[in-house]
């Protein structure tokens, strides 16, 4: 099936990528997993000739491979976000939680757009059919809880975000299961993504 492409989102700096090699080895593994050929030197120069071009500024890369293996890459202006991201909570369970299309990052995205945030919202908190909370539809989440920033483990359903990844690492955040009974103990929360880094969230009553 080569109906789809796989997909990276990342941010170019000063003509430099953010995060490359950790993009391209989600890339690779996501190529693994759907029989698409992967060849890192031909990526590799797709987005050096892309930075070649925008050497300054900072922009959001759309990095896609389709399943004959043929990169392509892309930039779009990036402005800064402005903190904190109003999140709400999706209004029903993501049924495909579990599914390859949320472990890997690809242009199929029907089930996320199914949640599209409402007017004037940044973003739309996910959860599976057992009540755990997941990710959003374009990051991943973390919150803080009796004390400690939290994300939710991998094993609940969602995308193993690069910049999640490096939250993690730095011991910014730890992995959890988070349940929707414990949102009304949460302090506060964050959205975390590689493009625009970790923002300062806040999530919103519905209506």
């Amino acid at each position: 099936m080569t109906d789809f492409q796989i997909l990276e989102t990342l941010a170019l700096e000063q003509g430099v990528a953010r995060h490359l090699d950790r993009h391209l080895a989600r890339m690779a593994a996501s190529s693994a997993h759907f029989g698409y050929p992967w060849d890192e030197a031909r990526v590799r120069a797709c987005l050096a000739d892309l930075a070649a071009g925008h050497a300054s500024g900072l922009w959001r890369v759309r990095l896609l491979l389709d399943g004959a293996g043929n990169p392509q890459a892309q930039a779009f202006a990036l402005q800064p976000t402005a903190q904190p991201v109003r999140l709400q909570l999706a209004d029903r369970p993501l049924q495909e939680a579990h599914d390859e299309w949320v472990r890997h990052k690809t242009t199929r995205r029907a089930h996320y757009a199914a949640f599209a945030p409402a007017p004037g919202l940044f973003d739309t908190v996910l959860y599976n059919a057992a009540g755990e909370v997941t990710e959003s539809t374009f990051g991943n989440i973390a919150v803080l809880l009796d004390g400690r920033w939290l994300t939710p483990a991998l094993s609940c359903g969602l995308l193993p975000g690069v910049g999640r990844a490096v939250a993690l690492e730095q011991g910014r955040v730890e992995e959890a299961v988070l349940r929707l009974a414990d949102l009304p103990r949460v302090q506060a929360w964050a959205f975390i993504n590689s493009l625009r880094g970790w923002l300062e969230a806040r999530l919103v009553a519905p209506g």
